[in-house]
């Protein structure tokens, strides 16, 4: 079995973190040998978010708490994993366990048929709870969007992917964007360089505390288009 190194980027998440990350304790005490690396990267949060991820890391032996001095954005926050990630697959989910960490199988499965892994909540077979109408409508809009990119069947902005190592170092190497819209350059980079990208339904909740609001969202997708011409420029 390839091994494995899960990201979990956190930015103000002493309430969430903790409680995702019992369940990751849980997982990796019941399916040994399913996770090598487990890494924090904290992204210059003014809580105790670091505090509360030591704690853990005093119980898990697979894990390892890295930290920004300041906030620089969840893409940077990921990219900062990838960089130390050490194992054949990379994955990444967010801090706030919106898709559960039982979810880890289909990935690796995902994983053995491509390069790029994708949990996909608009695909048949997702189970999505606690949606709230805002999130639908804007999750249309979105996917919707996208399509003028040729990402329409890709959840851009699922905080659950996959990819084997040296293609995730590759997509993450030069960031261009290191906030919320990291999700739609890096799966831009992955379909014009070529990599198979496998999309596999997911159950997803959501989960009170959101930090990216409906003014995130606008402004997110009105820079879209100025992104990608960025990335064209750039020819990345």
């Amino acid at each position: 079995m390839k091994s494995l190194s899960l990201i979990i980027p956190a930015y103000n998440e002493e309430q969430r973190l903790p409680v995702f990350l019992e369940t990751v304790k849980t997982y990796i005490d019941t399916h040994p040998g399913d996770i090598q690396q487990l890494i924090i990267v904290d992204d210059g949060s003014s809580d105790a978010t670091v505090s509360t991820a030591n704690k853990f890391a005093s119980r898990i032996s697979q894990m390892t708490v890295l930290s920004h001095q300041t906030n620089k954005g969840k893409g940077a926050a990921i990219q900062t994993g990838v960089a130390h990630g050490s194992c054949d697959l990379i994955v990444f989910m967010d801090a706030d366990g919106a898709t559960p960490i039982s979810e880890l199988p289909k990935m690796r499965q995902a994983l053995e048929k491509a390069q790029v892994a994708v949990g996909n909540r608009w695909m048949a077979g997702a189970q999505v709870h606690r949606s709230s109408p805002f999130r639908h409508i804007s999750g249309w809009v979105y996917k919707t969007y996208m399509s003028m990119f040729g990402l329409n069947g890709i959840d851009t902005m699922c905080g659950f992917k996959g990819y084997e190592a040296a293609v995730a170092k590759d997509l993450f190497s030069n960031l261009l964007e290191p906030r919320w819209l990291f999700d739609t350059e890096v799966a831009y980079k992955a379909v014009k360089r070529g990599y198979t990208i496998k999309n596999f339904p997911i159950e997803w909740a959501s989960v009170e505390g959101s930090k990216l609001s409906s003014g995130d969202l606008l402004k997110s997708a009105l820079s879209i288009w100025p992104l990608i011409q960025r990335i064209k420029k750039e020819k990345i």
